[in-house]
């Protein structure tokens, strides 16, 4: 099984680069289980949560809190991530 993690782990690490997650921005747990099991084709709770634990103990994610949930990045080069909608108002104004 110690192989196998690691080649879904590897194969989800890739597909996730491939897609370029990083601009997906920040998700929750269920966002990124379904790249997972959709990646993998494997569709048990158990390893999908094995993978993504595997995913954040090797500094691929990064973490926020928000409110009482917490969200997640997908953000494997250290990059500086900038949210648009973040000083939004909803506030429209013409000149």
């Amino acid at each position: 099984m110690l192989v196998k993690k690691k080649q879904l782990v590897n194969l989800t690490l890739l597909s996730m680069r491939y897609d370029n997650c990083f601009n997906d921005g920040y998700q929750n747990y269920r966002f990124w289980k379904n790249i997972i099991q959709s990646t993998t084709g494997i569709y048990q709770e158990n390893v999908s949560r094995l993978i993504f634990r595997q995913l954040i103990r090797d500094g691929n994610f990064d973490k926020k809190k928000e409110h009482k949930k917490v969200a997640y990045l997908f953000n494997p080069d250290n990059r500086k991530y900038i949210d648009k909608y973040e000083n939004y108002d909803g506030v429209v104004t013409f000149d």
